[in-house]
């Protein structure tokens, strides 16, 4: 027997997490790689290398700031998620209350959750780092 077609929310919801998915395979390989560069890093110093030569040869963007940007990365793929998956759970009948025990989070979070994005709203700005001297 054919399936129904998905709704635009349930289609939404599927996107979403396909994106996700590729977002953390993505960021679990370059979560890896750094790993090798703080471990290099590490041993550098443990050799007696100034941190100021270490950090001058060291690639960029630097670890820390990579770690920022994949961070940032992880966030707005899960916000995308448990976004659609609010919108698609209210469609199908459930209560902001429901909604909100399911997520483990609060009725007034829901409710942003649901509410439209600001398009003028912004992300918090992160200064990229300065070139180096």
């Amino acid at each position: 027997m054919a399936q129904p077609p998905l709704s635009e929310d349930a289609l939404r919801t599927s996107e979403t997490l396909e994106r996700l998915a590729t977002v953390l395979t993505r960021v679990s390989n370059d979560l890896q790689a750094l790993g090798k560069r703080a471990e290099h890093l590490r041993e550098e110093l443990a050799d007696g290398s100034a941190l100021t030569d270490a950090m001058r040869a060291e690639a960029r963007p630097l670890i820390i700031s990579r770690m920022t940007q994949l961070v940032d990365e992880l966030v707005g793929a899960a916000l995308a998620v448990r976004r659609a998956e609010a919108r698609q759970l209210r469609r199908e009948g459930a209560s902001q209350q429901q909604i909100a025990e399911i997520f483990g989070v609060t009725r007034q979070r829901v409710a942003a959750l649901l509410a439209e994005p600001d398009p003028r709203a912004r992300r918090p700005h992160r200064p990229g780092p300065r070139p180096p001297r």
